[in-house]
């Protein structure tokens, strides 16, 4: 999901004016009777938001369905911080709002309640995203009212594409006009079209028109959900065999989503299942949802995901999207599959030798949006010296692409066990200077003071306080990303 920060200070700064110009509109109005209005400057409440360093990056996501199932906002709201993730929040279901089914007080009965959604989330340190249910009946009103939801400040929408009773009734025509109309409107909003994976039930949506004004399929991998007799028939009658029950693992369904989901060339964000524990394939949907070029992932939903889940995923980091090579790969037939030149795969991942690729090594996958491959700058050593640990990395591996040995990481980072590395561990990166240059960014330690670090960083705290947008250059927090001036 690479593209959905890049609007999102015209996101929030449209909150403060949805709220404002929605303030006195009866409860339940549509989006269809009002239109987009200018927004002015954004109101104090969200200063701190549009400024905090430490909501930007990329975060997994935990869907709400209703307020009166799910929690209370303010539950969500602290469980999600505490474990740094995102929320997505139904908002409206066809062009009917979430108030109508949702007794909760909590529930958006409109734009203006929206907006104060997204100001009490993101305010709260949780990205605040949209996601609501496509029917096609009115979809001119559809576009207009998930238009409203990104005015409102979500800083992206997932239009939910399914075939079953109560979701898609519409025609390819309507889904076409959905799309132009949004589109219109919202020309670089962040857009996914989430859809239920199972093949038999992909050519029942027109996911070739959604796909066409989308940035990324978000494909619901629910393998408990999916772990029945019924479904193993229908997976061996489409071509695809598990053997037997237990093997709709979630590496069976993604295997199976992609082999449809190729042919749209587009970003893939899994959507994994909240009913399923954490110790039952939750670490196998993650290593499987990265290796398929997959930044960040969501759990449906929060009322149903244990605190277990949520805590792997908040252990677990997004990551730029990587590959781990698998016997009888090649660096051609890889190039192919993600849409690039073998050139441009070898020159981005720094290959000094492209006949010379190891079962386990961790290729780099550029990265898409929109179809468009993004224009980035991966490096085998990052800047400033500090590497995160991803899932599947092992010494061995970062001492061949650093160029080191691995006795040298151990000694740099005072290992105990060089066996024993975690994901979200940062490590120091021997032979290569300080571990805070110039130009690099730097994770807030316990004791850190902007005087101490303009001194280390041989600069000012002004200069700090200007690189990353800080109110209060006195108020920093532990865990907060810094940008290096």
């Amino acid at each position: 999901m690479p593209g959905r920060t890049m609007s999102r200070r015209r996101f929030l700064a449209a909150a403060a004016g949805a709220a404002a110009a929605f303030a006195s509109a009866p409860r339940g109005v549509l989006a269809a009777a009002a239109r987009p209005v200018e927004a002015p400057r954004p109101a104090p409440a969200l200063d701190a938001a549009i400024n905090n360093p430490a909501l930007d990056g990329l975060r997994h996501i935990a869907w709400v369905w209703q307020f009166g199932e799910d929690d209370d906002r303010h539950s969500v709201r602290d469980a999600l911080a505490a474990h740094g993730l995102a929320v997505a929040v139904k908002t409206h279901d066809g062009v009917h709002w979430m108030s109508e089914f949702d007794p909760s007080p909590d529930a958006v009965a409109g734009p203006r309640q929206a907006a104060e959604l997204a100001a009490f989330f993101e305010e709260g340190g949780v990205q605040f995203h949209a996601w609501y249910n496509a029917k096609g009946i009115d979809p001119l009103t559809e576009a207009r009212m998930a238009s409203d939801m990104l005015d409102a400040g979500a800083r992206s929408l997932f239009i939910d594409l399914e075939p079953h009773p109560g979701f898609w009734e519409g025609t390819p025509e309507a889904a076409r006009r959905l799309g132009e109309e949004l589109r219109r409107l919202q020309p670089d909003a962040w857009l996914s079209t989430s859809i239920d994976p199972r093949p038999w039930e992909i050519g029942k949506i027109p996911l070739a028109e959604f796909a066409a004004f989308t940035d990324e399929i978000s494909p619901q991998i629910y393998w408990s959900h999916f772990r029945d007799w019924g479904n193993l028939l229908r997976f061996r009658s489409e071509g695809f065999d598990p053997g037997s029950v237990s093997g709709i693992t979630p590496r069976f369904v993604l295997e199976t989503t992609m082999r449809r989901l190729t042919a749209y060339d587009l970003p893939i964000h899994p959507v994994g299942d909240g009913t399923a524990l954490a110790g039952d394939g939750w670490a196998e949907f993650l290593d499987e949802s990265f290796a398929r070029a997959a930044e960040a992932v969501s759990v449906w939903r929060f009322g149903v995901a244990g605190d277990g889940v949520l805590r792997l995923l908040g252990e677990t980091p997004p990551r730029e999207p990587s590959y781990a090579i698998r016997p009888g790969d090649n660096l051609t037939d890889l190039a192919a599959a993600w849409g690039v030149a073998l050139e441009e795969l070898i020159a981005f991942n720094g290959i000094a030798d492209p006949n010379r690729i190891y079962v386990g090594q961790r290729l780099l996958v550029p990265r898409r949006i929109g179809g468009r491959r993004a224009i980035a700058t991966p490096s085998p050593v990052p800047p400033g010296g500090l590497y995160t640990v991803q899932p599947g990395d092992n010494l061995s591996t970062l001492a061949e692409v650093w160029g080191v040995e691995v006795a040298a990481i151990v000694e740099a980072n005072g290992l105990a066990d060089a066996n024993s590395i975690r994901a979200g561990q940062q490590l120091a990166i021997p032979g290569h200077g300080a571990a805070r240059p110039h130009g690099g960014s730097y994770v807030v330690q316990p004791g850190d003071t902007l005087t101490a670090l303009a001194a280390e960083w041989d600069t000012t705290v002004e200069a700090i306080a200007e690189a990353n947008a800080l109110d209060d250059a006195g108020r920093i927090r532990i865990g907060d990303t810094l940008r290096v001036p």
